[in-house]
């Protein structure tokens, strides 16, 4: 991996796969109008818009509400009741938040439960850019109360303070190189109070759940229970 590239869009890029980078390398060349990497550079070393495309595009930085619909429906019918069961409180952390869309669409599914003034809602993410336009989204003031936001390397800076009851990381163990995502789900499960719940996206699931101390409880989901 070349360090200049790496010093320039200030990105941990040895932690996604290889393939990965070396295709939005490919993109941002065209996009950008530059021929091969020595030339990307410096175009995102002049143009700051440049090196915020090119982070976004390596960080795959999509977001929609109620992006994979089945899962919320997992979430409102089945996670979150067992969560709340009793009048407990819930604690999720949205891992790789993008712009916000994730975590927004958990605290409108929570606000239609009636439980949304018993969370704590936190989302997270590796580019300010994200968590610039996750703040500056419009959410209803219940939600908006609700929520805070962190920049947070996964790779790198381990997991937040506490112990997470609901922790949602979908899609991005997938574009990560395989030391890099096995560190990611140790840092994700040990983020978790007992019994509480992992979500990954629904391309990804955990080949060995029980030696992180968790067990299936749902498709993709998995619950903490050692």
């Amino acid at each position: 991996m070349h360090s200049d590239l790496v010093r320039v869009s200030g990105l941990p890029l040895h932690s996604f796969r290889r393939d990965h980078v070396a295709q939005q390398v490919e993109r941002a060349c065209r996009r950008e109008h530059v021929s091969g990497e020595d030339a990307l550079v410096r175009a995102l070393r002049e143009d700051s818009e440049a090196r915020r495309r090119f982070r976004r595009s390596v960080a795959i930085s999509h977001g929609a509400m109620f992006r994979d619909p089945e899962q919320f429906k997992l979430l409102e019918e089945v996670l979150l009741p067992r969560l709340l069961a009793g009048g407990a409180r819930v604690s999720a952390w949205s891992a790789g938040c993008s712009d916000g869309a994730e975590l927004h669409t958990l605290g409108l599914v929570l606000s239609r439960m009636g439980a949304l003034e018993r969370t704590v809602l936190l989302g997270s993410d590796l580019l300010d850019e994200n968590l610039a336009l996750a703040r500056a989204g419009d959410y209803p003031d219940e939600v908006r109360a609700r929520m805070r936001w962190e920049r947070r390397d996964l790779a790198a800076d381990g997991p937040p303070a506490g112990r997470w009851r609901l922790v949602l990381c979908r899609n991005v163990a997938i574009y990560l190189t395989e030391a890099a995502r096995e560190a990611l789900y140790s840092t994700l499960s040990s983020a978790l109070a007992m019994r509480g719940v992992l979500l990954l996206g629904r391309s990804e699931r955990l080949i060995d759940p029980g030696s992180l101390g968790l067990r299936p409880t749902g498709p993709h989901a998995y619950e903490r229970v050692a």
